[in-house]
């Protein structure tokens, strides 16, 4: 495994970074419409945010120079902006746990109320809103004689057979069947319906079609995108042994070792928060190759010398956490995540030359009995983006060939690369 201090290190670090840059944003002014509680629609700018989880207020301004003023859902109906519609709504909403360590094992909705902006989803004959909280909790919500109901669904325990066993309350299922009751279809469509956005969607989207219903409204379904790209680059990778024994290889220094590194990558961008967050897989060619002498010297009669060779090349899959920032045309990025390489081609070396007295050997083999054929790290980097070029920095703490526990092997690639997505 790689040295735990230097694990913390990365990770710690990958954590600040990630949480200083996602709380830095710029504004973000596009044309917009809010609709004020006398219903007069006031055209302007919004500072849109792209929000991920439902706005608690906006900004707004009806001219591009002026003030900002700030908007809550007490003091409007509704704002409009980049094919989104936000609505003022007094509801509930469930705040059940949904890990499994924290489930109850009450299968009653545990709702309170809360003042929000809820996002339109289908608007029309059926209506489909949708909130996610801070806490990133969603709840979804149908209209029924002009008041917003929540749809309710509750994961919660049960002892069954002697075992705690989580079970699903799906009432929402039944309001839906109600709700669409005008589409013959739609009970077979629920048998498979979920309480998720994209399941929910492509109810509502069914059932208009089967329905023939006359939709005012539809928010383009939200999907990932991706970017496919190339990577080149150089990696400058360091190994350093620690042991109470192996003298030959705790007391080397293998310096440094410089070698050429090809990848290709899939970017997978979330949609909201204007495609900031993304999940990064790389697959990557990497290799070192050290040599280091230990001499062992007692006297002119007794000494040895023990030349070794490491020599490892890794077809490693990569998987990080990518959060870029604009600045002006160009981004900013950093990521940090895991790596897992599997060995295609070790050299694992030793040579021993020694004299006592009159009788000189030599000796050659394997430095190590057994290798590993897995090593893993942890990695973090930062880099700029600009158009469909890329270049970035990056540190990778590895857990080395040693399978042994009396041995650890510290590998440390810094990394040169150089992206293109096509």
């Amino acid at each position: 495994m790689p040295n735990l201090t230097t694990l913390k290190k990365v990770g710690l670090l990958t954590i600040a970074s990630l949480l200083y840059f996602s709380s830095y944003s710029q504004e973000n002014y596009i044309a917009g419409q809010i609709v004020k509680i006398n219903k007069d629609t006031i055209n302007g700018f919004v500072d849109y945010r792209n929000w991920d989880k439902n706005p608690d207020f906006i900004k707004f301004k009806t001219s591009i120079d002026e003030k900002p003023l700030l908007y809550s859902p007490t003091e409007i109906l509704e704002f409009r902006v980049n094919d989104e519609i936000y609505v003022s709504a007094i509801i509930s909403i469930e705040v059940s746990p949904l890990d499994a360590a924290d489930l109850e094992f009450d299968n009653r909705p545990n709702t309170k109320l809360d003042t929000t902006f809820l996002q339109t989803l289908f608007k029309g004959k059926k209506e489909l809103y949708f909130y996610r909280n801070q806490e990133r909790r969603d709840n979804f919500y149908i209209k029924q004689n002009g008041n917003f109901e929540l749809l309710l669904y509750k994961k919660h325990l049960k002892i069954q057979n002697g075992k705690n066993v989580v079970i699903e309350n799906n009432r929402f299922i039944g309001q839906l069947m109600l709700y669409l009751n005008d589409c013959t279809d739609i009970e077979g469509k629920l048998k498979n319906v979920s309480y998720d956005l994209g399941s929910l969607y492509k109810l509502f989207k069914f059932y208009n079609e089967c329905s023939e219903s006359n939709i005012t409204f539809q928010k383009e379904e939200i999907k990932l995108s991706t970017e496919f790209g190339v990577l080149a680059g150089a990696t400058l990778s360091t190994l350093n042994f620690e042991s109470i024994n192996f003298p030959y290889l705790v007391n080397v220094d293998y310096g440094q070792s410089v070698n050429p590194t090809v990848g290709v990558f899939l970017d997978l961008i979330f949609p909201r928060n204007h495609g900031k967050w993304s999940i990064n897989n790389e697959l990557m060619f990497t290799s070192y190759n050290f040599e280091g002498i230990y001499d062992e010297y007692e006297n002119e009669n007794v000494y040895s010398s023990t030349a070794t060779q490491i020599a490892n090349s890794y077809l490693k899959l990569n998987s990080l956490i990518r959060f870029k920032y604009p600045i002006g045309s160009t981004f900013m990025f950093i990521n940090g995540g895991m790596s897992n390489g599997i060995t295609l081609r070790s050299t694992n070396y030793k040579k021993v030359e020694s004299t006592f007295y009159f009788d000189d050997k030599v000796e050659e083999g394997q430095m190590l009995d057994r290798v590993a054929k897995y090593e893993n790290g942890l990695i973090l980097g930062t880099g700029l983006k600009y158009n469909n070029y890329s270049l970035e920095l990056r540190a990778e703490s590895g857990s080395g060939m040693s399978v042994y526990s009396s041995l650890s092997s510290k590998v440390m690639r810094y990394f040169f690369l150089f992206g293109y997505i096509f």
